[in-house]
Protein backbone atom coordinates (compact mmCIF):
# COMPACT_ATOMS: atom_id res chain seq x y z
CA UNK A 1 0.00 0.00 0.00
CA UNK A 2 1.42 3.41 -0.72
CA UNK A 3 1.68 5.67 1.69
CA UNK A 4 0.30 9.56 2.07
CA UNK A 5 3.33 12.36 1.43
CA UNK A 6 3.29 14.02 4.50
CA UNK A 7 3.09 17.51 2.93
CA UNK A 8 -0.10 16.63 1.38
CA UNK A 9 -1.26 15.34 4.34
CA UNK A 10 -0.86 18.34 6.13
CA UNK A 11 -2.51 20.62 4.19
CA UNK A 12 -5.10 18.20 3.84
CA UNK A 13 -5.51 18.81 7.85
CA UNK A 14 -4.89 21.95 7.95
CA UNK A 15 -7.87 22.95 4.50
CA UNK A 16 -9.85 20.86 7.16
CA UNK A 17 -9.14 22.98 10.43
CA UNK A 18 -9.32 26.46 8.64
CA UNK A 19 -12.81 25.42 7.05
CA UNK A 20 -13.79 24.29 10.55
CA UNK A 21 -13.03 27.81 12.25
CA UNK A 22 -14.87 29.36 9.08
CA UNK A 23 -18.36 27.43 9.71
CA UNK A 24 -17.96 27.79 13.38
CA UNK A 25 -17.47 32.12 12.81
CA UNK A 26 -20.85 31.92 10.62
CA UNK A 27 -22.57 30.14 12.98
CA UNK A 28 -21.29 32.31 16.51
CA UNK A 29 -22.63 35.28 14.10
CA UNK A 30 -26.41 36.29 15.65
CA UNK A 31 -28.95 36.01 12.75
CA UNK A 32 -29.93 40.06 13.88
CA UNK A 33 -26.47 40.98 12.33
CA UNK A 34 -26.64 39.40 9.32
CA UNK A 35 -30.07 41.33 8.25
CA UNK A 36 -30.53 44.03 11.18
CA UNK A 37 -33.74 45.88 11.24
CA UNK A 38 -33.76 49.43 10.99
CA UNK A 39 -36.24 49.01 14.74
CA UNK A 40 -32.80 46.66 16.13
CA UNK A 41 -30.46 49.06 14.81
CA UNK A 42 -32.10 52.23 16.57
CA UNK A 43 -32.23 50.58 20.02
CA UNK A 44 -28.86 49.36 19.56
CA UNK A 45 -27.70 53.45 19.06
CA UNK A 46 -29.65 54.34 21.97
CA UNK A 47 -27.80 51.79 23.98
CA UNK A 48 -24.46 52.60 22.98
CA UNK A 49 -25.12 56.48 23.03
CA UNK A 50 -26.05 55.87 27.18
CA UNK A 51 -22.80 53.66 27.52
CA UNK A 52 -21.29 56.47 26.13
CA UNK A 53 -20.05 53.76 23.22
CA UNK A 54 -19.84 56.86 20.15
CA UNK A 55 -18.21 54.30 17.75
CA UNK A 56 -20.48 51.77 18.00
CA UNK A 57 -23.98 54.22 18.25
CA UNK A 58 -22.35 55.92 15.02
CA UNK A 59 -21.75 52.70 13.43
CA UNK A 60 -25.29 51.30 14.24
CA UNK A 61 -26.33 54.87 13.29
CA UNK A 62 -24.57 54.50 9.63
CA UNK A 63 -25.97 51.20 9.03
CA UNK A 64 -29.27 52.44 9.55
CA UNK A 65 -29.51 55.15 7.20
CA UNK A 66 -27.30 53.02 4.74
CA UNK A 67 -30.13 49.74 4.90
CA UNK A 68 -33.20 52.22 5.00
CA UNK A 69 -32.63 55.83 4.13
CA UNK A 70 -33.86 55.59 0.65
CA UNK A 71 -36.69 54.01 2.21
CA UNK A 72 -37.49 56.44 4.37
CA UNK A 73 -36.69 59.12 2.00
CA UNK A 74 -39.63 57.57 0.18
CA UNK A 75 -42.41 57.35 3.29
CA UNK A 76 -41.21 60.84 3.91
CA UNK A 77 -41.82 62.08 0.51
CA UNK A 78 -45.51 60.32 0.43
CA UNK A 79 -46.77 62.41 3.68
CA UNK A 80 -48.43 65.30 4.00
CA UNK A 81 -48.82 65.40 7.65
CA UNK A 82 -47.44 63.67 10.53
CA UNK A 83 -48.84 60.15 10.82
CA UNK A 84 -51.28 59.44 13.71
CA UNK A 85 -50.65 57.16 16.49
CA UNK A 86 -52.53 54.41 14.12
CA UNK A 87 -50.36 54.59 11.24
CA UNK A 88 -47.32 55.55 12.65
CA UNK A 89 -45.90 52.31 12.59
CA UNK A 90 -46.29 51.77 9.02
CA UNK A 91 -43.58 54.36 8.31
CA UNK A 92 -41.26 51.99 9.97
CA UNK A 93 -37.91 53.30 7.97
CA UNK A 94 -38.99 57.06 8.17
CA UNK A 95 -39.17 56.69 12.03
CA UNK A 96 -36.14 54.50 12.69
CA UNK A 97 -33.59 56.89 10.08
CA UNK A 98 -34.83 60.03 11.19
CA UNK A 99 -34.51 59.04 15.10
CA UNK A 100 -31.28 57.59 14.42
CA UNK A 101 -30.36 61.05 12.59
CA UNK A 102 -31.28 62.84 16.05
CA UNK A 103 -29.17 60.64 18.08
CA UNK A 104 -25.82 60.98 15.84
CA UNK A 105 -26.26 64.54 17.18
CA UNK A 106 -26.73 63.67 20.76
CA UNK A 107 -23.37 61.80 20.07
CA UNK A 108 -21.92 64.67 18.44
CA UNK A 109 -23.16 66.81 21.35
CA UNK A 110 -21.78 64.33 23.80
CA UNK A 111 -18.12 64.56 22.05
CA UNK A 112 -18.30 68.53 22.25
CA UNK A 113 -18.56 68.81 18.05
CA UNK A 114 -21.17 71.43 17.93
CA UNK A 115 -20.92 72.38 14.47
CA UNK A 116 -21.36 68.37 13.58
CA UNK A 117 -24.53 68.27 16.26
CA UNK A 118 -25.76 70.96 14.33
CA UNK A 119 -25.78 69.54 10.73
CA UNK A 120 -27.17 66.06 11.86
CA UNK A 121 -30.38 68.13 13.87
CA UNK A 122 -30.40 70.16 10.50
CA UNK A 123 -30.65 66.92 8.81
CA UNK A 124 -33.43 65.90 10.90
CA UNK A 125 -35.46 68.60 10.29
CA UNK A 126 -34.84 68.99 6.31
CA UNK A 127 -34.84 65.42 5.33
CA UNK A 128 -37.19 63.44 8.52
CA UNK A 129 -39.89 66.29 9.44
CA UNK A 130 -42.46 63.53 9.93
CA UNK A 131 -40.35 61.16 11.34
CA UNK A 132 -41.39 59.71 15.09
CA UNK A 133 -40.26 57.78 17.60
CA UNK A 134 -42.03 55.99 20.32
CA UNK A 135 -41.41 56.66 23.83
CA UNK A 136 -41.61 53.49 26.69
CA UNK A 137 -43.64 55.88 28.46
CA UNK A 138 -46.40 55.39 26.48
CA UNK A 139 -46.61 57.73 23.73
CA UNK A 140 -44.73 59.23 20.16
CA UNK A 141 -42.83 62.27 19.85
CA UNK A 142 -41.01 63.89 16.87
CA UNK A 143 -37.19 64.21 16.54
CA UNK A 144 -37.50 67.54 14.05
CA UNK A 145 -39.36 69.04 17.13
CA UNK A 146 -36.73 67.76 19.27
CA UNK A 147 -33.75 68.98 17.13
CA UNK A 148 -34.84 72.25 16.64
CA UNK A 149 -35.10 72.51 20.62
CA UNK A 150 -31.43 71.00 20.51
CA UNK A 151 -30.60 73.86 17.70
CA UNK A 152 -31.64 76.73 19.79
CA UNK A 153 -30.04 75.23 22.94
CA UNK A 154 -26.40 75.11 21.12
CA UNK A 155 -27.06 78.10 19.35
CA UNK A 156 -28.03 79.73 22.45
CA UNK A 157 -25.15 78.27 24.09
CA UNK A 158 -21.89 79.34 21.48
CA UNK A 159 -23.48 83.30 21.37
CA UNK A 160 -22.45 83.25 24.86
Amino acid sequence: MKSLNPSILFLCLLTFVVSAQNEEQKSSIPAAEESPTSSSLTSQAWEALAAKDFTTAKAKIERCQSLFGEKASEMQTSLSVVPGPDTSKDFWALNDVGTCVFILGKVYEAEGKSAEAITAYEKVIKEYPMSQCWDKQGWYWQPAVAAKERLTALTFDSAK
